[in-house]
């Protein structure tokens, strides 16, 4: 591996490495915080199943925002299963987006870029989306952490940012200290949608959460492991399959 860059800016402090098989990760405090490889596209890591909740939305969703950027390695999955979805995408950090840019085509994924806080995007925008994802994580004195709660408040604010038939889907990190704030919000879900369904990958402590309306309104687990089809490579495929699909409502 190959560092290319080291940067501190006001919200992280991130390593550019360079792989051998030639792909880029960006390391926050140890942790990877954005990948991308120039032909496989599934990583075995949260993104996938942020994108596995994406995709449960039974239709052909047109609109999506996401909060928190990165490298924009999940709206790179995305962008492949949904080609002609909207893509807004919030970023609070200046440097993130300048090294997206550079470092793993962002400029060929059609986003529409918001340079903002996240909290007052939200209070300001008047949009509604069909597809609503939070990966908000910042970080902290020895590991990431979430910028603020999460709550049966937080969970309706975003709900009403929804279209008919919409999905929430937001990323949390599991174990030692986050256990209590992702409590918390498997219960606000519940308390909140008729649907609600948790995605957990393979190869890191992350589970997704995605909620939506109506008791049957997210695809099935079946419905969903058919998605694999439209995967070219098959580390790809494999990852997608061992995504663990978890009913909550």
């Amino acid at each position: 591996m190959r560092r290319l860059e080291q940067i501190t800016t006001p919200y992280n402090d991130v390593d550019v490495i360079e792989r051998k098989d030639g792909g880029i990760d960006f390391d926050v405090i140890g942790a990877t915080h954005a990948t991308w490889h120039p032909t496989l596209l599934l990583t075995g890591h949260a993104w996938d199943a942020i994108t596995a909740g994406a995709m449960m939305h039974p239709g052909e969703p047109a609109t999506l925002l996401l909060l928190g950027l990165g490298g924009g390695t999940v709206l790179r999955q995305i962008r492949h299963f949904l080609p002609r979805i909207h893509i807004r995408a919030v970023e609070i950090d200046p440097v993130m987006i300048r090294l997206a840019r550079e470092y793993m085509a962002l400029d060929e994924l059609d986003v529409e870029i918001v340079e903002a806080d996240a909290y007052e995007f939200l209070d300001q925008d008047k949009g509604r989306y069909d597809l609503f994802i939070d990966d908000l994580y910042r970080c902290g004195d020895r590991d990431v952490e979430r910028p603020a709660d999460v709550n049966r408040d937080t969970v309706e604010k975003m709900a009403e940012k929804l279209l008919p038939g919409g999905a929430l889907i937001m990323n949390f990190v599991l174990g030692r200290g986050h256990a209590r704030l992702h409590r918390r919000a498997r219960g606000a879900f519940a308390h909140h949608f008729g649907a609600v369904r948790a995605v957990r990958p393979p190869l890191s402590h992350n589970e997704v959460i995605v909620g939506t309306a109506l008791a049957d309104g997210l695809r099935s687990p079946r419905q969903l492991n058919a998605l694999k089809a439209f995967l070219n490579h098959d580390q790809d495929q494999r990852y997608w399959k061992e995504l663990r699909n978890l009913k909550l409502r």
